[in-house]
């Protein structure tokens, strides 16, 4: 009993849970079809007023220049009109796949296509994935859309979009208007790239063919102008047409309109082959290079086509000097090489970051659409070197203009080699140096230093997009330019921020755009960021200008201009060079990316593709040069009044050569081993190098007479600390890996020669001076001098006499005679006892003494012979290795002195 009432009081507990749940849910059933109702109410109320009008026609936009004059009109008035009917059933067919399968059988707006879509785009948000779900609009919803409503995709302002476009779509469109009619606003209404607005006159443009004669391929290329018209222009990105053909072809046959035989044999067929070769419907404004980039710009900015979306477009178009740059694009004012080289220019103002005028590129009609200022990606050379190697190393590792960097045999970190373009080394420099004159070891071995993730930042933070591998890390190639590469719009702006003191904003050609419907103002400037600090700016441009004005890459300064400059030069593969015959001289692609206190200017200069008989030689160089000093002299203010100032966060140093970290110069440290340059205020070294502090004096010296000699004794130095293996290193070991360390000290040490003494004689009657040679002992013997002889012990290195001691010294009393055959000694001069084979060998040879006086070699006769067989010879070639003996015998007053010398001879 007890059990069946515990049941029954159970059942009723979950009884009212779901009563309670039901209520619940009848509740936020009830508000949420309130809340649409509301909603609904709420879009046909704001509903922008359908205007039949606005199907058939748009305001025009207008281009206007810097000073506001109109440089452009850009309207749909040329638009050639098609009724249905001469719609080919393959565009049809390649539309409705491609962009709404249902669209004959729906009422304007698709139900399950757009709720598939939202709850991809859920998915995706939640999952924090980049997939595209789509957008779910039918062919009707994207006419609104373009015509009366807008293309905000975000926000609430998004859903009130969308809602409004199905409105408008089923209420109003489908309403009024039949399917074919519908599809008639569709294709007629677009702009469809390279000028052409609807599909008939961009099947001419393309095509040079009217809309009801295209095939199954054109009408799937057209098909697919209508999600991106720009990206996918098959003039400008004929690579990006055919991948997007491909998905139009895939969709037909999913939808059962094609066969996949005929979606292959579409897809077999070159994009670039079915291309007319001129094209009357593009209009060749005389400013249409910065024209193109403005709509690019607009359209990618605020998501209209101003072709389809009347607007007021407010530039930075500088006429004057776009007149610069086309009259020499047009061979007015410049001698091209040919026909079909090629060119890109741009010209960025510094401090704003405004676009002012482009070269797009030479004969640019039909195909040759091409934007070669903005459009092109390719490598930048040595253009690179300030943005991935010297501009990160000031930025974040402390290096100054005066860190310095050996350019001898290196290697990437693969093992694979690196040359520098002349193939030989230049040794030791600086960074400022190493830059101007453009050497690639340098460069590549600063880059290893640098941290990668900050070369990274730096260079994205200059608008540059570098090849990252999964682990986010750039490749070593990056340091010589050797990446997907640039454009010209790119490096003038990258290259801005050194000009400006570090700051950064994006190329941009638009200030503002108006739209002439509504009157809403939207400025579309760049914004202005620091990137890098002054001081950074401020050494790259010092290094830059030292380039213009001592290396030979740029070919000259320009009067009265302050001009920081880097060149760049990218070579053939071995495999075009022999495909296409190219000579080893031939290059690729050729740049000089420069600025001026006012203006950026980049310049590529090369040819658009690998063409037999077609390439840059080494007249390119002078080319590149002459051509950017043209541009830079026709915009620049020549007065010589405007200049770059260094900030007051850069200092200038002394510091002595080969010393890693930079340490100051000694009061002994020769004049060719300092150098002068600019640190970052606060990392200036303060230490003073030791390498040639003065040596400490022997002490103790003593002579002791035996016969006729007389042997000069002294006690021995301790070796200074400065000499050891230990403080070499450390004062070179930013210099060099590791693992090339212990070579670099061992290299030091033999040019600096051995720690030791040197022993001189000075005859006191006739104040002569004689070195009696270099010894690393404590004694030496002599011959007992004529005259009363101080002898003097310098503490020095043998190869390095300008750190040797002042010495310390001993007078010895001389004989009063030179009759006593005893005091006259064939001696060695010093030198080398060392040789190399198949290298020349000079002998030092040996001088005849009368006790502390050299006898002149006219007074006796010398005859030298070699164990080699050679006889009478000041220098030998050696063939072989080992060890020769040079025999000297001198006659003097009829008696002979003898003398010889030992010479190892070895093949390094």
């Amino acid at each position: 009993m007890k059990k069946n009432t515990k049941k029954r009081k159970r059942k009723f507990k979950w009884k009212k849970l779901l009563k309670l749940l039901l209520n619940i849910f009848l509740v936020f059933l009830l508000i949420g079809l309130i809340g649409g109702i509301i909603f609904a109410i709420y879009i046909v109320v704001n509903a922008p007023k359908f205007k039949p009008e606005n199907l058939f026609s748009t305001e025009s936009s207008v281009i206007l220049d810097k000073d506001g004059n109109q440089v452009a009109k850009l309207g749909v008035e040329k638009r050639k009109n098609i009724d249905y009917d001469d719609l080919p059933d393959v565009l049809v067919d390649a539309i409705i796949a491609t962009e709404d399968s249902r669209y004959m059988q729906h009422n304007g707006f698709d139900l399950p296509r757009f709720v598939k879509a939202s709850m991809g785009q859920v998915t995706n948000k939640l999952l924090h994935r980049s997939g595209v779900a789509g957008g779910g609009s039918t062919l009707d919803m994207q006419v609104v859309k373009n015509r009366y409503t807008s293309t905000e995709d975000s926000g609430f302002e998004g859903i009130k979009r969308k809602f409004t476009d199905i409105y408008i779509s089923i209420f109003k469109l489908e309403k009024k208007y039949s399917k074919e009619e519908i599809m008639e606003f569709y294709v007629n209404i677009p702009f469809l790239g390279n000028n052409a607005y609807g599909v008939e006159q961009a099947c001419q443009s393309y095509f040079g063919k009217s809309v009801s004669d295209i095939n199954l391929s054109e009408a799937a290329i057209i098909a697919g102008l209508f999600q991106a018209p720009t990206s996918y222009d098959p003039y400008r990105h004929p690579e990006a047409a055919e991948e997007r053909r491909k998905t139009v072809l895939y969709l037909m046959q999913r939808h059962g309109y094609i066969t996949k035989e005929e979606r292959d044999i579409a897809n077999s067929i070159p994009v670039k082959s079915m291309l007319r070769q001129s094209n009357p419907e593009s209009d060749q404004n005389q400013y249409q290079s910065y024209i193109n980039i403005v709509i690019d710009e607009v359209e990618e900015k605020t998501g209209n086509n101003p072709y389809t979306t009347g607007m007021r477009i407010y530039t930075n178009l500088d006429t004057s000097k776009q007149n610069l740059l086309s009259d020499i694009m047009a061979g007015k004012t410049w001698a091209w090489k040919d026909d079909k080289v090629q060119a890109g220019i741009a010209i960025v103002d510094i401090n704003t970051g405004a676009l002012v005028a482009v070269g797009g590129g030479r004969n640019q009609t039909g195909e040759r659409v091409l934007n070669y200022a903005s459009d092109i990606k390719r490598q930048i050379g040595s253009c690179a070197k300030p943005l991935f190697d010297y501009g990160p190393a000031f930025e974040y590792m402390g290096a100054s203009e005066a860190s310095q960097v050996v350019d001898a045999p290196h290697t990437y970190s693969s093992g694979v080699a690196i040359k520098n373009a002349s193939g030989g080394y230049a040794g030791l420099l600086t960074y400022k140096q190493a830059l101007a004159k453009s050497l690639n070891i340098p460069a590549l071995k600063v880059f290893q230093k640098n941290d990668n993730a900050k070369v990274k930042e730096f260079v994205t933070n200059l608008g540059i997009t570098p090849e990252v591998d999964s682990n986010g890390y750039l490749h070593e190639a990056h340091a010589l330019g050797a990446f997907t590469g640039s454009n010209p719009v790119e490096l003038a702006g990258a290259y801005s921020a050194f000009a400006n003191g570090g700051y950064f904003a994006k190329p941009f050609t638009t200030t503002k755009v108006e739209y002439i419907d509504t009157g809403k103002t939207v400025s579309l400037k760049s914004k202005r960021n620091r990137v890098m600090s002054d001081s950074t700016a401020y050494m790259i441009t010092d290094a830059l200008k030292y380039a213009v004005e001592h290396e030979s890459n740029i070919y000259g300064t320009v009067r009265g201009v302050d001009l920081a400059a880097k060149t760049g030069t990218s070579n053939f593969s071995t495999e075009a060079r022999r495909t296409y015959g190219y000579p080893s001289s031939a290059n690729m692609d050729m740049w000089v990316t420069g600025y001026t206190p006012e203006y950026s200017v980049s310049l590529w200069y090369g040819y658009a593709e690998a063409e037999r008989g077609y390439y840059l030689g080494s007249e390119g160089y002078r080319t590149r040069g002459v051509l950017f000093r043209q541009v830079i002299s026709g915009i620049s203010d020549t007065s010589g009044t405007k200049k770059f100032t260094a900030p007051g966060s850069v200092v200038k140093a002394t510091i002595e050569k080969e010393t890693a970290p930079s340490l100051l110069p000694s009061a002994n440290t020769p004049a060719d081993m300092k150098v002068t340059e600019y640190f970052k205020r606060g990392t200036q070294p303060t230490q003073a190098s030791a390498r040639y502090n003065t040596l400490p004096n022997a002490t103790g010296i003593n002579a002791k007479e035996s016969g006729n000699q007389i042997e000069i004794t002294w006690n021995a130095v301790s070796k200074p600390a400065q000499l050891t293996d230990e403080a070499i290193k450390k004062s070179i070991k930013d210099l060099y890996t590791p693992s090339k360390l212990d070579e670099a000290v061992a290299a030091r040490k033999n040019a600096d020669g051995e720690f030791g003494y040197e022993v001189i004689a000075k005859d006191n009657v006739t104040g002569k001076e004689k070195s009696l040679g270099f010894t690393t002992g404590t004694s030496s013997k002599t011959t007992k001098p004529v005259n009363n002889t101080t002898y003097i012990v310098k503490t020095c290195m043998k190869n390095m006499r300008i750190t040797q001691s002042s010495g310390i010294s001993i007078e010895v009393k001389g004989t009063g005679n030179n009759d006593d055959d005893s005091l006259i000694s064939l001696r060695l001069i010093d030198g080398s006892e060392n040789a190399v084979v198949n290298q020349t060998y000079s002998d030092p040879g040996v001088i005849l003494y009368d006790g502390g006086t050299e006898i002149p070699s006219s007074n006796y006769n010398l005859s030298i012979s070699c164990s080699d067989g050679s006889t009478n010879k000041t220098s030998y070639t050696f063939t072989s290795e080992g060890d020769y003996t040079i025999n000297y015998t001198a006659t003097y007053n009829g008696k002979t002195y003898n003398q010889s010398r030992k010479v190892h001879v070895s093949n390094e």
